[in-house]
């Protein structure tokens, strides 16, 4: 598919395709670990993730420091979901209301076939952010998604010197096939990092952790720096940058 302006190398990740369904079902309680229950506990304590409104201020760069910046809309009450980026001096919008997509180009919904090509405001580009944005700021809330089983690793492990407690997560076959790791802090239990592979361990990537933003009581890490699994180099890095109370929509 044509590459939007702010998706850096991410792109290819872990065939995320594998994960769309998981973006766009709604959180039900499906707790069986105590391991999650606590982590789910420290960055969600309230339960607010099913009704958050929120507007994310994100920042992408690259390992040549090309940064882009964008914001993502939520209101997980309703489904709502826009992304929102600036490529050649036009607004960008793709989202979905309403159970509906919609794409705005500089506010007008009269957008021809050369500039949807050309802005990704195509059915699979918005179903990628969806599932991309949905999924990955929604950790670990989204775990308790149906199709997704969670299991507590026998023992701990380190990266980079530090040990952690392990979720291990798999999925129903409709819903993905990449294996996860997920690595908690032992006492604050504070999810720190996490792993993918898509079968064999050298494949995938890593994602390490840093800072959070508080957003309606959750807390969302703030810097994700991704890493590839074979030989530990360095990818790029996220950062949310701020957040704000969602009081309106693109459409």
């Amino acid at each position: 598919m044509t590459t939007p302006e702010n998706f850096r190398p991410l792109l290819h990740l872990f065939g995320f395709m594998a994960l769309l369904l998981l973006s766009f079902c709604q959180s039900k309680p499906n707790v069986e670990s105590e391991l999650l229950e606590k982590t789910l506990a420290y960055h969600d304590p309230e339960n607010n993730w099913p009704q958050l409104k929120a507007r994310l201020y994100l920042s992408s760069a690259d390992t040549a420091g090309l940064e882009n910046t964008f914001e993502i809309e939520l209101d997980n009450s309703t489904g709502y979901f826009a992304h929102i980026s600036r490529q050649d001096g036009k607004e960008v919008v793709k989202g979905v209301a309403d159970g509906k997509e919609f794409y705005l180009l500089d506010g007008k919904q009269d957008i021809s076939a050369e500039e949807r090509e050309k802005y990704g405001l195509k059915p699979e580009d918005l179903k990628w952010v969806h599932s991309f944005y949905g999924y990955l700021y929604g950790l670990p809330m989204k775990l308790t998604d149906d199709g997704v089983q969670v299991k507590e690793a026998a023992q701990n492990e380190k990266i980079e010197g530090k040990e952690y407690r392990v979720l291990q997560v798999t999925y129903d076959a409709t819903v993905g096939s990449d294996n996860w790791f997920f690595y908690l802090n032992p006492d604050s239990h504070a999810m720190e990092a996490y792993r993918f592979n898509h079968g064999q361990p050298e494949s995938g990537e890593y994602i390490l952790l840093e800072e959070e933003v508080v957003v309606d009581s959750i807390r969302i890490p703030k810097v994700r720096k991704w890493y590839w699994n074979k030989n530990n180099a360095y990818i790029g890095t996220d950062t949310l940058l701020k957040a704000e109370p969602l009081t309106s929509y693109r459409i």
